[in-house]
């Protein structure tokens, strides 16, 4: 994940333990965004960590919005180098 926690996030450790208990294992990390496009850096750290899946929650904002800003759903489908679960 990355930047600080939102208030609602669910705990990374207790995701991890629950997969774990389901034979997944699964690591997480909370990075700071140094870039200023969260797609971009999440494409750099698929990079340079040799991960092999993304989980990704699924949000959509406005067309307006999205069009200015971008979105890191839609970059994701689009340049993903390896598999990527999504929910919304």
């Amino acid at each position: 994940t990355f930047g600080e926690p939102a208030y609602g996030d669910m705990p990374l450790p207790d995701v991890t333990q629950h997969l774990a208990r389901h034979g997944i294992a699964a690591d997480w990390q909370r990075l700071p965004n140094a870039y200023a496009d969260t797609g971009l850096a999440l494409a750099a750290f698929v990079e340079e960590s040799g991960a092999d899946l993304i989980v990704a929650g699924a949000y959509g904002h406005s067309r307006l919005r999205e069009m200015v800003l971008g979105g890191v759903t839609r970059y994701l489908l689009q340049h993903s180098t390896v598999p990527v679960l999504m929910s919304h």
